[in-house]
């Protein structure tokens, strides 16, 4: 948890040597109440079984901090088993929502239109993957287009309305028009996707593409070999070389190719990719630009990649 905080920017507050959560509750409250934070999530133990212990424990934290709202996470894959569970806790605790974590799972919606119908309480969160960016509120009209697989683009927007700097966005645009997309932008591109979450929520959430976001289930892009190579390649680079990649010769090749640890034939190759991706984009920028998308699409498909699209 003090990992995933770091990560997002957010205090974690804890007591490595005390073990009674009611007092732990007790001094996170007044910690943000003196430090004037905004929100205080209180954590407590997850339980694979329901016991009167645990209840007490929960019942004894909640009474001393008196929370607005109080949310049970549970966890698609075990099934009608979470709507038990969360039936348990409402009538011993009182919950006013939940929270379904690992929803991109095979279970899809039959859990959570039992937790509604049944628990009668709403839901509020899901996980549609395991980075913090995969976390979002629960719209049904959204969910069940996802389902049907007519994606969501209404969600899609607001993801990325959250993450990208509509300035930046405008200047990338004119640099991909003429052609001069360079290693920087591609960097700070990368690091816009991976705020907007895993690349199967990402297509999960584009019509016509939920097939293809299946077959990405365990595909984690950000750490693949490729975009590692890539990064490595990118980090040996001097900073007038990632704005001008046109500046890179045979003895620069070679400097990269010691300093990123890769061959000199995996530096061409990115290097060559690079330089096709950005007369691509440049390409597809243009008039017509997306039917040249959907026959490289097409191309791709009958390469054994991306299947076809519908035109």
């Amino acid at each position: 948890l003090k990992q995933i905080g770091a990560q997002i920017e957010v205090d974690v507050y804890f007591e490595e040597n005390e073990t009674n959560p009611v007092k732990i509750a007790k001094n996170a409250k007044k910690k943000a109440e003196d430090g004037l934070y905004d929100v205080l999530f209180i954590d407590t133990a997850g339980r694979l079984a329901i016991d009167d212990e645990l209840m007490t424990e929960l019942a004894d934290v909640k009474n001393a901090v008196n929370p607005d709202e109080v949310f049970y996470v549970a966890d698609s894959l075990t099934g009608h088993d979470a709507t038990k569970t969360a039936t348990t806790f409402k009538e011993k605790i009182g919950i006013d929502g939940v929270i379904l974590s690992k929803y991109d799972g095979d279970t899809k919606g039959g859990v959570a239109i039992s937790i509604a119908h049944q628990v009668q309480v709403p839901l509020r969160f899901i996980g549609i993957g395991e980075k913090m960016p995969d976390i979002e509120p629960f719209i049904p009209d959204r969910i069940v287009s996802r389902l049907m697989g007519q994606g969501d683009i209404e969600g899609l927007s607001e993801k990325a309305a959250s993450v990208i700097d509509e300035k930046k966005a405008k200047e990338v645009t004119k640099k991909i028009r003429k052609g001069e997309f360079n290693f920087s932008d591609f960097l700070e591109q990368l690091d816009m996707m991976k705020k907007m979450g895993s690349m199967k929520s990402i297509l999960g959430m584009i019509p016509g593409m939920g097939n293809m976001a299946n077959q990405l289930k365990d595909m984690d892009l950000e750490n693949s070999g490729e975009i590692v190579r890539i990064k490595a390649l990118i980090s040996s680079m001097t900073p007038k070389e990632r704005e001008t990649p046109s500046l890179i010769n045979l003895s620069r090749k070679r400097r990269l190719s010691r300093g990123a640890g890769l061959s000199e034939v995996q530096v061409n190759k990115i290097l060559k990719q690079f330089k096709n991706a950005a007369k691509m984009a440049k390409k597809m920028s243009g008039k017509g630009g997306m039917k040249d998308m959907q026959k490289m699409m097409s191309q791709m498909g009958g390469q054994g990649g991306m299947p076809n699209l519908p035109r």
